[in-house]
């Protein structure tokens, strides 16, 4: 299933603000997935150690996990091409994670009843060369670690 872009008026793109922001330059964010769940791993921005810190010594990273996820995918576009995306213009932002309302992917993959009723919600998190979309029941911050091996671990055993 791909989400082709498209000029829906209905898509509104939230920024949210409880996620950790990915690093600029060392992200490399990971996906690991099971049928009821997806985590993905990537490292914290600078600008958000102190609000999800502290930290010292430590190299930052977060496990986000979507809970009856239904679809995710990595992929396009990457940061540069963000300017040409569809929900840019919707208030798409570079290294953040959202949540698109009244999403044209939900209704259009699953039925308007699953954006109202269903509980589907579509959440994008973009990245330096890609960005993630995932259609799921709910999106929560599973975990911050001192480093990416400990964050690993934890993203695994949710999977498990």
């Amino acid at each position: 299933m791909s989400h082709a872009p498209q000029s829906s008026e209905q898509d509104q793109v939230v920024l949210m603000d409880d996620i950790p922001h990915p690093d600029r330059d060392t992200s490399a964010p990971f996906v690991l997935a099971n049928e009821r769940l997806v985590a993905i791993v990537y490292r914290i921005a600078e600008a958000d150690f102190e609000r999800f810190g502290p930290f010292s010594d430590d190299d930052p990273f977060c496990v986000i996990a979507f809970m009856s996820a239904a679809f995710h995918q990595f992929g396009p576009p990457r940061d540069a091409d963000l300017p040409a995306y569809f929900l840019t213009s919707k208030g798409l932002r570079g290294y953040s994670a959202h949540e698109v309302m009244r999403s044209s992917l939900v209704e259009d993959s699953w039925g308007p009843e699953y954006s109202l009723e269903g509980g589907l919600r579509h959440f994008v998190l973009t990245f330096g060369d890609s960005t993630f979309e995932c259609v799921a029941g709910d999106c929560t911050v599973a975990g911050i670690y001192g480093n990416g091996d400990i964050a690993a671990r934890e993203a695994f055993s949710l999977c498990q």
